[in-house]
């Protein structure tokens, strides 16, 4: 019986540091914010026509369709922190006509 309750005891002891308490951090803000290296605004402009490949702007881009703008548009009302982005660079939302999701996982917003 003495060797059972040992057995016993040191069982309950070597899994106890396993089942430590865990305590979540809060913030004070729920909303996510956006790195502002994490949008980048490009303005179409007629000279974005050129073939230079520095300043080449896919053609989807340059022509969107009006669904394409609609969409761009419902998408920043929807992002509480894309739209913050804009805003502290001056984009008005009615001027964006497309957006692109770069490799990054950061915004390239169009803008006419």
């Amino acid at each position: 019986m003495n060797k059972a309750l040992t057995l016993a005891l040191a069982a309950a002891l070597s899994t106890a540091p396993l089942g430590g308490i865990a305590f979540a951090q809060t913030t004070s803000s729920t909303t996510t914010t956006m790195a502002d290296d994490m949008v980048n605004i490009v303005e179409i402009k007629e000279q974005s026509d050129s073939d230079d490949a520095t300043t080449q702007i896919p053609e989807e881009f340059r022509n969107p369709t009006s669904d394409m703008t609609t969409q761009a548009q419902a998408e920043i009302q929807a992002d509480p922190a894309l739209m913050t982005a804009l805003e502290d660079k001056n984009v008005e939302i009615q001027n964006v006509v497309a957006i692109d999701t770069a490799a990054n996982g950061g915004k390239i917003v169009y803008v006419k």
